[in-house]
């Protein structure tokens, strides 16, 4: 079932030894130990801290892999290289660090470099604008000059007050739009055209952790706000140039921005501005009746140099966004042929730090020295030809033979040799393993119950729960359940509800059960009891299940013989858990079955089924001392030991004989809530049968599975199943670690 395997490498390649087989999954692997070794132990053992050198590595390699954003190829090492880190892994780890420091430096000053370049882009931009600005001012400000000895004609109160007005409602929408909560949070707030936000996302959309919000405060405009680092500050205030967006201080009043911190203040400063712009409309209507048409005043110069403003900012932007594209090729470029250029290094540290991961996380059991390093493990039998597969595999890429050799656990020199979880077919009843793990692990020596405990399981829960109905939907949910989960306890139960249903069904149809009716009649077919009738039959049943119940212990005291065997102590399989257990247990049902025949005890004494009996706890009375005379220890210790077992043998026995009756006492329960069915279907019509089938099939349920597993555990597998093994449990390395590492043959030696 197990073998034992041990793998001698040049401590090279040991850990290309550990990586394949933890991929493989296949190997559980142990202390070294045996005769031979022990010599071993004494010698020139290597030991390092590889936990501490892993945490060296591995954290300026998780930061430089983070930074270059590179998933690395399959990467090679040389054999030399391998021989380097078996050598001293201290060194190589120093060295490792020093290069990778040497490769974030070398990253970071090309990251620096291409950022200044960015900033120069963005001020030159910034230049470029600002100078066109202030070329836009000077002219706007020629032709305002013009604009304004027009608008002399109008009356002073006149201009006055159609000034007040726009200022207040300018100030009103901006003190309506600007929340406190963002206006704290925001480092930059202005006042933009609503068609050129779009504009602004796509800049703005450039800076992961830039982000920004927008309040809509007229038709035409929106306040907007920008979050996120100081060290962007300049690049938005130049975008606010192109966009023309205008700084909220420009526009309010210190006074209105305090007010704007302040909620309750803003509050009622809003509705005083509101009355107070309700109250100026209404007197610059009046005013406007009482004044004479205000001339038409050409303002199309003044337009045209906007319009042409615009146009040679955004003929600025496209200059600047087809340089910004030249120069992030350029980069792209750059980066690429630096992680082309720095892979090569990086994977031999990547290597690197999966081998120590390897190494310090798993706290793999292996004796090294500096001439070779010794590996032990267990190999389920059925998978050593996929275990020389893998070992072929290592020989293949580093050019040499390891020594590999199998052989069967020794009972003296191995101890907690672990047991392989069998596989049952078919796969889906692979769950209902749980069902002798909850019992114990067996160990190497012992029958695997796997199969036994699911057949017997099912048996004893279908004696006790036969109906043809009730078992169909126990089968049904237990088929979907499977289905739809595929781990934890729900599919383990839905597992078992199948072989029950089905026993259910069977011992239905022997006892012509369907839904607690009995004699059912369904068209020509008519359902009638087979085997027998649990409820006018009671001593048919009887006979059957003690029947049964000699039969499952007989069962259990055969494997319970065949366990001693392959311990290696034959003489065990004549007592108590053997031969002799079984002719007690045979004499006994037989003798009950000669005494109903001929009721007279007397002559039952002389029968032959009372000296089988007697013959049977002399068996077990026995062992005990003949194991004593083999290891040459007998005395009065042994002569007890004999005096107990031959009393176990009587009284356990006995116990577990008629214990099995409370299958028959639940078979009778079963069919007695036939009887209430039918009963109740008369007085209260389907719901009474609807109800006798719910208890049946929540609260009955219940008890007959826990009856069922108690004589599934107790006198069942009591007389056989230890229980003591320990489970298998192989080493394995996750897939999602890195790439699987390979060796190449260094160009400077040929193996």
């Amino acid at each position: 079932m197990i073998k034992k395997v041990t793998i001698i490498t040049p401590p090279e390649y040991d850990i290309l030894v550990l990586e394949r087989l933890g991929r493989s999954g296949i190997t559980q692997l142990k202390e070294v130990a045996g005769a031979e070794m022990d010599r071993l132990q004494g010698m020139a053992k290597i030991e390092h801290d590889y936990k501490t050198l892993y945490e060296r590595v591995h954290s300026r390699y998780q930061e430089f892999t983070g930074m270059l954003g590179v998933s690395l190829k399959p990467y090679a090492l040389t054999l030399e290289e391998l021989k380097e880190f078996a050598a001293s892994p201290s060194e190589v780890v120093e060295k490792a660090v020093k290069e990778l420091e040497r490769l974030i430096a070398q990253f970071k000053e090309l990251k620096d470099s291409q950022s200044e370049e960015v900033k120069y882009l963005a001020n030159e931009l910034q230049r470029a604008i600002s100078e066109e600005n202030a070329r836009y001012e000077a002219e706007k400000e020629r032709e305002r000059a013009t604009y304004e000895a027009e608008e002399r004609r109008l009356s002073t109160s006149q201009l006055s007050m159609i000034a007040s007005s726009q200022e207040l409602r300018s100030r009103l929408s901006l003190i309506e739009a600007l929340k406190p909560e963002e206006f704290k949070s925001s480092f930059a707030a202005g006042i933009a055209k609503n068609e050129d936000i779009e504009k602004l996302q796509e800049y703005i959309g450039r800076y992961p952790e830039v982000y920004y919000r927008t309040e809509s405060i007229s038709p035409e405009e929106s306040i907007i706000f920008i979050f996120g680092p100081e060290e962007v500050r300049n690049w938005v205030e130049a975008l606010f140039l192109v966009f023309n967006v205008r700084e909220v201080f420009e526009v309010m009043s210190p006074g209105d921005v305090l007010l704007v911190l302040d909620p309750e203040k803003r509050r009622e400063v809003i509705e005083r501005y509101r009355e107070a712009l309700r109250q100026l409309e209404e007197s610059q209507r009046k005013t406007e009746e009482e004044t004479p048409e205000r001339p038409k005043t050409d303002l199309e110069r003044i337009l045209n140099l906007e319009i042409e403003h615009k146009q040679r900012l955004e003929s600025l932007m496209r200059q600047h966004e087809e340089r910004m594209k030249e120069l992030e090729a350029k980069h792209a470029k750059e980066i690429e042929a630096l992680k082309e250029e720095q892979v090569h290094a990086l994977s031999r540290i990547a290597a690197l730090d999966n081998f120590l991961k390897i190494l310090s996380e798993f706290k793999v059991p292996m004796l090294r020295t500096r001439i070779i390093t010794i590996l032990q493990g267990w190999v389920p039998e059925k998978k050593v030809p996929e275990f020389e597969k893998v070992i072929s595999g290592v020989e293949a890429e580093i050019g040499e033979k390891l020594f590999v050799q199998f052989s069967d656990p020794d009972p003296e020199e191995d101890v907690n040799v672990p047991t392989p979880p069998p596989e049952i077919k078919p796969s889906f009843l692979q769950p209902a393993w749980t069902l002798t793990t909850l019992r114990g692990w067996p160990s190497p020596h012992e029958v695997n119950p796997a199969y036994i405990t699911i057949l017997i399981f099912s048996l004893q829960f279908g004696l006790m729960f036969g109906d043809i109905g009730q078992g169909a939907i126990f089968l049904i949910m237990g088929l979907y359940l499977t289905r739809k989960y595929k781990r934890g306890m729900i599919s383990k139960l839905g597992t078992l509800f199948i072989p029950m249903g089905i026993s259910a069904m069977i011992f239905g149809f022997l006892y012509g059960s369907v839904f607690l009716m009995e004699h059912l009649e369904i068209g020509p077919i008519k359902i009638e009891p087979i085997l027998l009738s649990p409820i006018h039959e009671i001593g048919k049943l009887m006979k059957m299940v003690l029947g049964i119940a000699v039969a499952e212990m007989c069962l259990g005291l055969a494997i319970g013989a065949i366990n001693h065997i392959k311990e290696g102590e034959p003489l065990g399989a004549i007592g108590e858990r053997g031969l002799g257990g079984i002719l007690f247990t045979v004499g006994l049902y037989l003798g009950g079955l000669e005494f109903l025949r001929i009721g007279d005890v007397m002559a039952l004494l002389s029968h032959w089924t009372f000296f089988m009996m007697v013959g049977g706890l002399l068996l077990s009375a026995i062992e005990p001392m003949l194991l004593s005379i083999t290891h040459k220890h007998f005395g009065m210790e042994a002569v007890g030991e004999g005096i107990g077992a031959l009393l176990m043998t009587f009284v356990e026995n006995l116990a577990n004989f008629f214990s099995f009756l409370r299958i028959a006492a639940f078979a009778l329960a079963h069919a007695s809530l036939a009887i209430a069915a039918e009963a109740l279907g008369h007085f209260m019509g389907p719901g009474g049968l609807v109800m006798t089938n719910g208890i049946a099939m929540t609260f009955e349920f219940v008890s007959s599975t826990v009856q069922s597993l108690r004589l599934l555990y107790y006198e069942f597998m009591g007389k056989f199943f230890q229980g003591k093994g320990v489970p298998f449990r192989p080493f394995e390395i996750s897939s999602e670690r890195e790439t699987e590492t390979q060796i190449v043959q260094s160009p400077e030696k040929h193996i």
